[in-house]
């Protein structure tokens, strides 16, 4: 009984110690403003690029969900790369700014999953100024 408590303590502490701490701003976004707010998405992929593309991806496709803005998404889910991208954009005209992204590699598999931070017009006839946001201290500048 001994040994397997140890183990699992030994396991815990082994685990706590290789956990990836996320930004404060993936758990709490900031709080909406008069012109904009703020969306978090993410994304997997086997490289880091892809998953980063998939995420921003998964921003538009979200934000588009959010305003009634309908989007065809087997025919999305057919595109690869660049052209999933390029597609969305394309097809979803929402005023979008990615102002954050974080990267963690995955434990379980192979691959890894970014956290991006957009931020994401409240009327998408109208181009907000959008304000630069620190990611670090969760704030805007």
């Amino acid at each position: 009984m001994k040994r397997y408590l140890l183990f699992l303590l030994l396991l815990s502490k082994t685990l706590f110690g290789y956990a990836q701490q996320l930004p404060d701003w993936v758990l709490s976004p900031p709080a909406r403003t008069h012109t904009y707010y703020y969306r978090v998405s993410q994304g997997t992929g086997l490289t880091e690029e892809e998953a980063g593309r998939k995420a921003f991806v998964m921003a538009i496709m979200e934000s588009a969900f959010a305003i009634g803005i309908p989007v065809d998404v087997k025919k999305l889910e057919k595109l690869q790369g660049d052209s999933l991208l390029m597609e969305t954009s394309r097809y979803v005209k929402i005023p979008i700014n990615k102002v954050c992204q974080c990267t963690e590699s995955l434990v379980t598999r192979r691959g890894y999953r970014v956290y991006v931070l957009c931020q994401v017009a409240n009327d998408v006839h109208t181009l907000p100024a959008f304000k630069s946001f620190n990611c670090i201290t969760n704030k805007e500048e």
